[in-house]
């Protein structure tokens, strides 16, 4: 159940939506997820709060992926490269100004179904991808 969080400067008109879509796509694809999962969520910074270290792009977009533990180094890559593939072309900058952070809790660190711990109700896709 990967959650996925965008940090970026507020943009006008950007299609959230699509890039949500197509998030939620590659997850899919890529680690298997059942199609109800992978809710994206934008958190945009107004100019006078988005402040980058001198020489950095102003555009700069930082991704958090909340995830379960368990996928292959190069799952993870394909991941990581088709996202940042996806959010150049949405918002037209360029890859490198996107930087992904995946996040792997222990099962027993998280809370689903009922409050229930995700290592006592079992997960209904596999993990070893």
């Amino acid at each position: 159940m990967p959650l996925v969080k965008i940090y970026l400067k507020n943009r006008v008109a950007i299609d959230k939506k699509g890039i949500a879509n197509s998030l939620r796509v590659i997850m899919q694809q890529v680690l298997h997820v059942p199609l109800q999962d992978g809710p994206v969520t934008f958190l945009e910074i107004e100019d006078s709060n988005w402040f980058m270290p001198e020489g950095w792009d102003d555009e700069f977009v930082f991704v958090e992926v909340l995830m379960f533990p368990g996928r292959k180094k190069e799952t993870k890559e394909t991941l990581i490269s088709e996202f940042a593939d996806t959010l150049s072309q949405f918002l037209n900058i360029s890859k490198n100004s996107i930087i992904t952070t995946l996040h792997e809790p222990n099962l027993d660190n998280w809370g689903i179904r009922g409050g229930k711990q995700a290592s006592s109700v079992g997960i209904n896709f596999d993990l070893d991808v």
